[in-house]
């Protein structure tokens, strides 16, 4: 009878396995969800091949864990056969398996944070010192590849984060591929309070932030038909006497014309805040993610209710999810 199960099998330094002679030892701890009665029917790409008489579930595993692009494999008890796959982020179990009774499927559990159909990508924290913009391209932080035991809670929430002393970033930003939409969000005492969805198809890992892509948003319509906005990017102006990421923002220039729709400043101190063009903003400490609380404009200037802008606020964290096609 096929059952779908979640088993815990790690392969720790130090654990030797005897195949037909030959030992095999794991240098990686791996943790895998297996499918007893289940066959993959994805086109995924087939990394390697084994087949042995004494060929077990559990050996197939093992030489997924010794394998560094191993994400998935299946083992046929009829022909003992086991076959290794690359991993793919996309693969969805209820979609990409097909029952029969002669085969074990393996995933590895690699700490994918997932809601629904959304995985998270990235979360970046306020006011802790560390820029999201760096942190973003950063390929060497992968905190869920491999998974690490040590890693705060309450940095992958969106609620009780009080304690979070670091930003959340996935490996998936690193394997931008098959992305169907984005979802950027602003929480403020755990509630989203902004959010902008993006089309994500044929995008990047920077692209996906363009007023193009845009299918709704907090501030829809006003934001979709602003003729003002400079182009949005992560990677905004970001120099000696500001530094401003993530943008959605307009009329640069002068500090008390500026607008915004969200806004990060991602480093100490801003110019416009220091010659007291703006309301007067705590900027000792970074990052600082700002958004309007209305349904257009916000603002941080002095001028900001003449202009007919609304109030900018700040949020404490600043999510982005992806859906897979």
């Amino acid at each position: 009878m096929a059952t779908r199960g979640y088993f815990t099998w790690n392969f720790l330094l130090g654990m030797a396995l005897v195949l037909d002679s030959v030992w095999i030892v794991s240098s990686r701890r791996a943790r895998y969800s297996v499918n007893k009665g289940f066959r993959i029917n994805a086109d995924l790409h087939q990394v390697a091949f084994f087949s042995a008489p004494k060929m077990t579930s559990i050996k197939c595993a093992a030489f997924c864990c010794l394998n560094s692009e191993c994400g998935h494999f299946h083992f046929s008890n009829v022909n003992n056969s086991c076959y290794i796959f690359k991993e793919e982020v996309w693969f969805t179990p209820s979609r990409d398996l097909t029952a029969d009774p002669n085969w074990t499927t393996g995933t590895l559990l690699n700490g994918l944070i997932r809601r629904g159909s959304w995985f998270l990508v990235f979360r970046g924290q306020g006011r802790i010192g560390v820029s999201v913009k760096e942190t973003w391209y950063d390929s060497s932080q992968q905190d869920d590849k491999p998974w690490r035991d040590d890693f705060p809670q309450a940095c992958l929430r969106i609620t009780d984060y009080s304690q979070c002393d670091r930003h959340f970033r996935s490996h998936i930003l690193d394997s931008w591929t098959n992305i169907g939409e984005v979802h950027f969000t602003l929480v403020k005492d755990d509630v989203e309070v902004a959010y902008i969805l993006f089309d994500g198809t044929g995008s990047n890992m920077s692209s996906w932030i363009n007023k193009n892509r845009i299918i709704s948003s907090t501030w829809s319509p006003a934001l979709d038909n602003d003729p003002d906005i400079h182009e949005p990017r992560i990677s905004g102006h970001c120099g000696h006497d500001s530094c401003r990421q993530f943008r959605f923002y307009g009329s640069y220039g002068f500090c008390y014309t500026d607008f915004l729709y969200t806004l990060t400043i991602d480093k100490v101190q801003d110019v416009c805040n220091e010659y007291g063009q703006w309301k007067p903003q705590d900027l000792n400490t970074f990052p600082v993610f700002y958004y309007s609380n209305g349904p257009g404009r916000g603002s941080l200037g002095l001028d900001q209710e003449s202009l007919g802008y609304y109030e900018a606020e700040e949020a404490d964290v600043m999510a982005v999810w992806v859906k897979f096609l």
